[in-house]
């Protein structure tokens, strides 16, 4: 008991004093902080997620191309990812994915009604779709925005291997359905509605050359939209991306669940975060505004590792459609700590195609690009003794 008074006396006076002078209200939560990671590093644990840097700012560029013939599709997408970091350092990502697969349409036969004098034809289409996405990333930490611009020039020529590499399988699928009209003189009436489903299922595994750590993760989305008589209509779920890191031996260390979505209030923050919505309401005119919500649960703890076990096994067999069960539910939001954000994000995107038909069968050729400049407005961090503070490091860097 001495020496872990020890501890957080040292963690206090130089962890935590230097940013309560600027911020008294939350000095007793510091301390208290300050006490269990010291109580956490006694016993062997996962301390120290909650210190890991914040990403403070980013730019992403995303560009993709796809090919049809007949019902085959192919293309490739392209991602390039700078994050600036709090600790002064920037972190640059760089992806290439193949994807292939078939889509086929179809539809029911034209109607043709004719009614006390209206007389028109009514007829639709269905698309689906369903491809396979191969997908390979590499990840460098550089120091400088000079770097990390040339490395991205460079289409990843860094002068050293990636500190981190991964590799991204998925799933898509997508269905689209459409209903037009025309009048009995074969006068054009328009689309009357139409609507578009889309599932993503994505697994992968990371490795970080620095430490052996390996991190195996899944994530499950689905978006939709429909237009109908003037009116549009849109929604979906995004999904938690769920990950399991071990290290070198392969010994589970943390659990990690992040939730992302469009931020118009504190409506949209999962209830984990709901006691800091006051702290996150940050605003900037012109952009959008995202929160990101990551929550850890140390693994080396035996219950928490218990609780995860179907969750572990589920994510090996690459069920990307598995959540975590009520009971590890309730350990991580009652013991997990939980790193809450709000970003502004500024995109733009640009689509071009042409499409034809070559002796019957139809050709199509789709580019698309779009870019994302996001900016972390607000922060605040849930520690191993489960008192919010806000992450004025992050913000301030």
């Amino acid at each position: 008991m001495e020496w872990v008074a020890v501890v957080a006396l040292v963690a206090v006076l130089f962890g935590a004093v230097g940013t309560a002078l600027a911020q008294a209200g939350f000095l007793g939560r510091r301390v208290t902080r300050e006490l269990a990671r010291a109580v956490c590093v006694v016993s062997s644990g996962d301390c120290w997620r909650d210190r890991e840097p914040c990403v403070v700012g980013s730019s992403e560029a995303r560009s993709s191309w796809e090919v049809g013939i007949w019902i085959l599709r192919f293309g490739e997408d392209r991602v390039a990812l700078v994050e600036r970091r709090s600790d002064g350092t920037y972190a640059v990502t760089l992806e290439g994915a193949w994807k292939g697969g078939i889509a086929a349409s179809g539809g029911p036969p034209h109607g043709h009604v004719q009614l006390k004098g209206i007389d028109f034809s009514a007829g639709g289409a269905v698309t689906a779709s369903l491809l396979a996405r191969l997908g390979d990333g590499r990840t460098w930490i550089v120091a400088s925005a000079a770097a990390a611009q040339a490395i991205v020039a460079s289409g990843g020529d860094a002068g050293r291997p990636p500190d981190v590499v991964y590799d991204d399988r998925a799933w898509l699928s997508s269905l689209s359905a459409s209903l037009g009209a025309a009048a009995g003189d074969g006068t054009d009436l328009g689309q009357l509605a139409d609507a578009q489903v889309a599932f993503d299922q994505h697994w992968g595994t990371a490795t970080d050359r620095r430490t052996g750590h390996r991190t195996t993760s899944i994530h499950a989305s689905w978006s939709g939209a429909a237009s109908a008589l003037g009116r549009d209509f849109s929604g979906g779920d995004e999904g938690p991306v769920i990950a399991i890191e071990a290290d070198a031996a392969g010994r589970p260390l943390d659990l990690r669940i992040t939730t992302a979505g469009r931020f118009t209030g504190s409506r949209d923050l999962p209830g984990v975060a709901q006691p800091v919505a006051g702290l996150l309401a940050a605003e900037v005119a012109g952009a959008d505004r995202r929160y990101e919500v990551t929550t850890h649960l140390d693994l080396t703890d035996p219950r928490a590792l218990a609780a995860a076990g179907d969750l572990v096994t589920a994510i090996d067999a690459k069920h990307a459609r598995t959540t975590p069960g009520p009971e590890l539910r309730r350990l991580v939001d009652a013991h997990g700590t939980v790193e809450a954000r709000v970003l502004s994000d500024q995109a733009t995107s640009d689509d071009d195609g042409v499409g034809g038909g070559v002796a019957g069968v139809q050709l199509s050729f789709d580019e698309h690009a779009e870019s994302h400049d996001r900016r972390l407005l607000a922060a605040a961090s849930r520690g191993l003794d489960g008192q919010w503070i806000t992450r004025t490091d992050c913000v301030a860097a």
